[in-house]
């Protein structure tokens, strides 16, 4: 009987370790997001779209040099940048394959990287507009990319452009940057993209330096932009 005892009594102090590991588990979770809320308010740290914002992140896959990996944003971002310091910008492309605004800046794109690559990251983040004909896939976006051949020049549906076009036809070089599929609109949900093409510059720690949608009315194009931040 004394035994039986014994037992039941260990194993009630086993439970009770049990518990206590749950609580201080629990307890030091709660810590960690109230102390990441009070950094957050401290630091005027905002998630948005806007200019003088941090942009809200994005994930899933990413193209570059003939393969998909996968893809976080805020990965990218240098969170002990300052301003004044060194540091590499990310210039961000928002379109659409099949969009024929997009297709035509293919060569803008291309002279841009040429002009700019150096101070900042390319990136081209690829959507699906809800317009007919602008079905897309991971394969028309390596094509589109990589100027490769996926569809004709028959304007028959098959391709880039609305179809329009073989996408090997594109205007400019091959782009050697990363493209990322967002095919199901997530950044155009939390950037605000209201059309594609869609321009954001963004300084090395996330903040949003340029937004082309806060540009409409005093008519700053993305190539004024890119010069009076990355032009020497």
């Amino acid at each position: 009987m004394s035994r039986r005892r014994r037992k039941q009594q260990a194993q009630v102090i086993v439970d009770n370790g049990d518990s206590r590991m749950t609580s201080f588990l629990v307890t030091s979770g709660v810590i960690s997001v109230v102390i990441i809320i009070f950094i957050s308010m401290a630091s005027d740290y905002k998630i948005g779209p806007a200019e003088g914002e941090i942009i809200p992140n994005i994930g899933g896959e990413v193209y570059e040099n003939g393969e998909w990996t996968d893809f976080d944003l805020h990965s990218m971002f240098d969170r002990g940048w300052s301003e004044g310091s060194n540091g590499k910008w990310i210039y961000i492309q928002v379109l659409d394959t099949d969009c024929p605004y997009c297709y035509n800046e293919g060569e803008d794109m291309s002279d841009r990287h040429n002009q700019y690559s150096e101070k900042a990251d390319f990136l081209s983040v690829v959507v699906e507009l809800s317009i007919s004909g602008h079905e897309s896939s991971k394969e028309e976006i390596t094509a589109f990319k990589d100027k490769t051949n996926f569809g004709t020049d028959l304007n028959d549906g098959d391709g880039c452009n609305s179809g329009r076009n073989n996408c090997a036809s594109r205007n400019g070089e091959v782009h050697n940057w990363q493209y990322v599929d967002d095919l199901n609109g997530d950044s155009m949900q939390s950037w605000d993209v209201g059309g594609t093409p869609f321009h954001l510059i963004l300084k090395p720690n996330g903040e949003v330096a340029w937004n082309q949608a806060q540009h409409t009315d005093d008519g700053q194009s993305i190539d004024n932009a890119l010069s009076m931040f990355l032009g020497d």
